[in-house]
């Protein structure tokens, strides 16, 4: 993901205001409570290039459709779950057509939609893991919808009467349906209406506002120097591995244990180099009681190439929660 992407992308989860407003956290040494050691531990992905699987069946999948306005079209996708218990392989593009009295009654065509050159996300599983999609992982199909002029439709207003459903022609002739409850703006009725599909692409997670985690993260240390007024930051060499620590803190009312299961996973972000993925160390926290801060040490390479002068550093946990807790610093890059 390019520089730009992930700026777009953290300030519209965060407000702008989180990517410039660089603040660190000095650390009282009297009353330090004890560092957490950094975990050089990556998050598991599906493998890049597994055997290649039996094609999926419309038997193990159960399909969602999610469209959003945007002026007068609709974008969004179709999610494909494998809900059996083996995998089994999405690859390519799927066939994309309408059912229905009013599908029979409106002209429509079908275009390729390109497929992004790059994962979404850093967390995403690669594309060739849809060899073998997994038992309870998943598959998008994007999707863009314009110009539906149904029975009944108001040119540049209502677009009538929608299709009943679309269908997804997999490999091997499995189709798939999945029911359809509004369609875009009739905008032109004279031209027939247009709809872009991409290929299959691993779903990145997308959780309710009932995962957001009770905590704030601040990045913190004491070897910050000031640079200009209103403005310190960490000054790192070119080529240095650059050790700083975070600030865990619960803000709710009760203690907060970390999953049994599995310890949530952090992005660093020193733009524009590529993200780096870590898994915190959280077995060695524990729970976190309220109002309380829990120090985690943290590390990151400094390219040797970098930029001189004031960089950004992004920290965030957790990035598949809702509003998933960041931090911002700045680091002064000198030879």
């Amino acid at each position: 993901m390019s520089g730009a992407r992930r700026r777009s992308r953290l300030a519209r989860r965060h407000g702008c205001a989180a990517l410039v407003a660089l603040a660190l956290a000095p650390l009282a040494s009297a009353s330090l409570p004890p560092i957490v050691p950094w975990l050089n531990q990556r998050p598991v992905k599906a493998p890049p290039n597994p055997p290649l699987a039996p094609p999926c069946k419309a038997t193990d999948l159960h399909a969602h459709l999610s469209l959003q306005g945007a002026t007068g079209s609709l974008v969004g996708g179709i999610t494909l779950l494998n809900a059996g218990s083996t995998a089994c392989a999405l690859l390519g593009r799927p066939s994309f057509s309408f059912t229905g009295p009013a599908a029979a009654a409106e002209r429509w065509k079908v275009k390729k939609l390109a497929a992004s050159p790059a994962p979404p996300d850093v967390l995403a599983d690669p594309p060739g893991s849809l060899r073998a999609l997994q038992p309870g992982k998943s598959a998008d199909v994007a999707v863009f919808w314009s110009n539906w002029c149904g029975p009944g439709a108001v040119p540049t207003g209502a677009s009538g009467t929608p299709p009943d459903a679309i269908v997804l022609g997999l490999a091997g002739g499995t189709r798939i349906s999945v029911r359809v409850t509004k369609a875009p703006r009739c905008d032109a009725p004279q031209y027939p209406s247009t709809v872009s599909v991409g290929p299959f692409t691993p779903t990145v997670r997308h959780l309710p506002e009932s995962s957001r985690l009770p905590l704030r993260v601040v990045v913190a240390g004491s070897r910050t120097v000031p640079v200009k007024p209103g403005l310190r930051a960490f000054r790192v060499h070119r080529g240095e591995r650059f050790r700083y620590t975070v600030a865990v803190s619960n803000t709710g009312a009760a203690g907060f244990p970390f999953p049994r299961s599995s310890c949530p996973s952090y992005i660093e972000d020193l733009t524009p180099w590529p993200e780096q993925t870590y898994v915190l160390n959280c077995r060695a926290a524990g729970t976190i009681a309220p109002r309380a801060t829990v120090l985690f040490a943290m590390e990151i390479e400094v390219p040797a190439t970098a930029r001189l002068g004031i960089a950004s550093l992004t920290w965030e946990l957790a990035p598949k929660t809702y509003e998933a807790p960041f931090a911002s610093a700045a680091l002064w890059v000198v030879p």
